[in-house]
């Protein structure tokens, strides 16, 4: 049996190179007694090799003797104390990539090795056209194709607490490795827990999870108790099976095997069998027709949504002190923002934006006039205010609003404070209007 010598300076832990060495190991080895030689490189690449042929790292004050040295690597260590009848040196990169940044002859180092590899026609041609080698064309040899398996995608909406089955969440993950079953969980909570598991990812809260939601396999409510859960509802709604627990409200949605999977509060069954993922069809409660019903609605059921939003807008106060960037005052300049003085109304999409900065507090919402008769109160509008929707002004005001110190008066007073102030102020007047109850009742 010929013995090659296959060299690589560096083994990283992943890449093309390391993959080709790894897989040309995995094949050669029977047909050729193979000894690999490196510098350095990650330790589980490293043994990962070494499950398929002898590896050594390359001592320069030994002699190696072999049939055919393969040299893997143009960089790093020179191999120059290996004795050969044949000597090959493979390539994978494009050359007149790095020649043009200047980086070809920080990495390539010459053997004078005459017997050139290029991985595919475009590499060999660039190596031609840079080192003029006149390169052999082999594509890199592949992994034989193994048995593959799903990776079962599941979804939960839900708090992170023991009535809502955290315990139990943790437990099915657990039974789902010990099974080698392969899975990725989002989870959308409004709480975090300790997980020791990468496979599940925490999201906050929100309101359109749809398209999440269409991508899982199951949807995954392990409770101790429940209504009738809406996270199943919808789920079904979009035909996405649900795995639930043993519970009224679960089990009224939820048939074992046909739009989910039924399991006991315990967690004591074949976890394998969620491989097998039901087609379930599309769920429709009729909740909208029978409430017209029952509330004695008398004319025809005719479903029509009407997503457009209410045209509404909010006066609000400041909470912290800012540069408005969205408006401007009657001198051009960008408004001023005092927490707790400065009052105005604005549009809820704006609101949003300062609602999730925590730059204002909500006094009351307003309901936008009708197109009629906004053009008789822009008539008696002296101060018209001008708004920037620039998106990059919006950028640049969340960076005032972050950025934005107190005033020097103002330094102290937090908004904690202020709140802890109005509940106490609350709670005054209300031992107040107790005391004058009970002194009424007395007399």
């Amino acid at each position: 049996m010929k013995k090659i010598i296959f060299y690589q300076s560096w083994f990283n832990q992943i890449g093309g190179v390391e993959t080709m060495a790894y897989n040309w190991c995995y094949w050669m080895r029977n047909y050729f007694d193979i000894l690999v030689l490196y510098s350095g490189g990650d330790n589980k690449r490293l043994i990962e090799m070494a499950k398929l042929v002898k590896i050594e790292r390359i001592d320069e004050n030994k002699e190696y003797e072999c049939d055919i040295f393969i040299r893997n690597s143009v960089w790093g260590i020179v191999p120059r104390n290996i004795k050969a009848k044949k000597e090959i040196e493979l390539r994978h990169a494009n050359y007149k990539y790095l020649l043009d940044n200047g980086t070809l002859y920080q990495q390539y180092k010459d053997m004078g090795i005459k017997n050139i590899v290029g991985c595919g026609d475009f590499v060999s041609e660039m190596s031609n056209l840079v080192l003029h080698d006149n390169p052999t064309t082999i594509k890199n040899i592949l992994y034989p194709k193994r048995e593959t398996h799903k990776v079962i995608k599941l979804i939960s909406c839900t708090r992170l607490d023991a009535e809502k089955g955290w315990n139990r969440m943790l437990k099915m993950a657990s039974m789902m490795r010990d099974a080698k079953i392969k899975f990725e969980w989002n989870i959308f909570t409004n709480s975090q827990q300790e997980c020791p598991y990468e496979e599940i990812h925490f999201w906050k809260q929100r309101y359109d999870i749809w398209d999440y939601l269409v991508d899982a396999d199951y949807t995954v409510l392990l409770s101790d108790s429940e209504g009738l859960p809406y996270t199943v509802q919808e789920s079904l709604q979009y035909q996405v099976p649900c795995i639930v627990t043993d519970i009224g409200g679960c089990t009224e949605l939820i048939k074992d095997g046909i739009n989910g999977y039924v399991v006991p509060l315990d967690m004591n069954f074949d976890i394998k069998k969620i491989l097998n993922i039901p087609k379930c069809e599309e769920y429709n409660n009729h909740a909208l027709e029978d409430w017209l019903k029952y509330l004695e609605y008398d004319g025809r059921i005719d479903i029509k949504i009407n997503e457009e939003e209410r045209k509404m807008k909010a006066r609000v106060i400041a909470t912290m002190n800012f540069t408005d960037l969205e408006e401007i005052d009657e001198e051009g300049n960008n408004v001023e923002r005092i927490a707790n003085e400065s009052e105005w109304v604005c549009s809820l999409e704006r609101l949003e934006y300062l609602v999730n900065h925590n730059a204002v507090k909500i006094l009351e919402f307003i309901e936008e006039p009708k197109e009629e008769q906004q053009e008789e109160l822009l008539e008696e509008e002296n101060d018209d205010v001008v708004i920037d929707n620039n998106e990059e002004n919006q950028d640049e005001a969340l960076e005032e609003i972050q950025d934005e110190e107190p005033k020097e008066e103002q330094e102290d007073e937090t908004l904690e404070e202020i709140q802890k102030e109005e509940l106490e102020e609350d709670a005054k007047e209300e031992n107040e209007s107790q005391e004058k109850k009970s002194s009424k009742k007395k007399k």
